[in-house]
């Protein structure tokens, strides 16, 4: 497939992110506040369907996200909208994004969209947490986790594996309908800096290998996002 030839991407990866004072990188899920009832869960979908800047996107998301225990955010697919909001929230501080919005649920796709530069970007979002089985970790009482060494290797193994599942499976599921939207990974595996150059390695090499596919691609990885483009330009420098 051909890319579109304008430039626009090259300026929104170019483009300022937003100050540090807006928290994206809060992956350790601290609840704080009662459990959200079922009337405000859907006021805040509502609010997260319309246009609005990332920062007061994310200061909805966040503090309803906040309000679920982990059994809760992780297994009532009711929230899955908070999941998406949450990833287009890193998403369109990372890119300096105008504005931010989720899609409505009713829609099959996209997830959401943003605009910045007065072009409005379609975004389907797709995560990854590895073997981690979502919120089964969560049915029993938590206590003190033992991660050896050993763990983080096992990991760093399995990223290539999972990424391109991630990403393939996309493509496989619906296929050229995505070629206008622009894919974010979250890709949830933390090896703890042990292969950081190696799995970065293969997160260029992962885009650049399905980017006819997509408008775009990023990979959300450790608070750093990393895109398809950007990885081309280096292939070729």
């Amino acid at each position: 497939m051909t890319k579109f030839p304008d430039d626009w991407i090259d300026e929104v990866c170019e483009a300022d992110p937003l100050s540090d004072d807006l928290d994206l990188e809060d992956d350790d899920h601290i609840p704080g506040g009662l459990p959200p009832t079922r009337e405000e869960i859907d006021a805040g979908y509502t609010e997260l369907v319309r246009w609005q800047s990332a920062r007061a996107f994310q200061n909805i998301e966040k503090p309803l996200r906040l309000r679920n225990a982990d059994p809760d955010f992780f297994l009532k697919p009711q929230l899955k909208f908070l999941h998406d909001a949450y990833v287009l929230a890193k998403f369109a501080a990372k890119i300096g994004a105008d504005q931010v919005r989720l899609a409505d649920r009713r829609d099959q796709w996209p997830d959401g969209f943003v605009r910045i530069n007065k072009r409005t970007i379609k975004v389907e979002v797709t995560s990854t947490h590895g073997d981690r089985k979502l919120g089964e970790e969560y049915r029993e009482p938590r206590g003190m986790r033992f991660d050896p060494v050993e763990d983080w290797h096992f990991r760093a193994d399995s990223i290539p594996n999972y990424l391109d599942s991630a990403i393939r499976d996309k493509v496989s599921r619906y296929g050229a309908r995505y070629f206008d939207c622009w894919l974010v990974v979250y890709l949830n595996i933390n090896e703890w800096g042990i292969r950081q150059r190696e799995i970065e390695q293969v997160i260029s090499e992962t885009m650049i290998r399905y980017s006819g596919h997509f408008q775009e691609i990023s990979v959300l990885w450790k608070g750093t996002l990393y895109t398809a483009s950007d990885s081309a330009m280096q292939g070729h420098a």
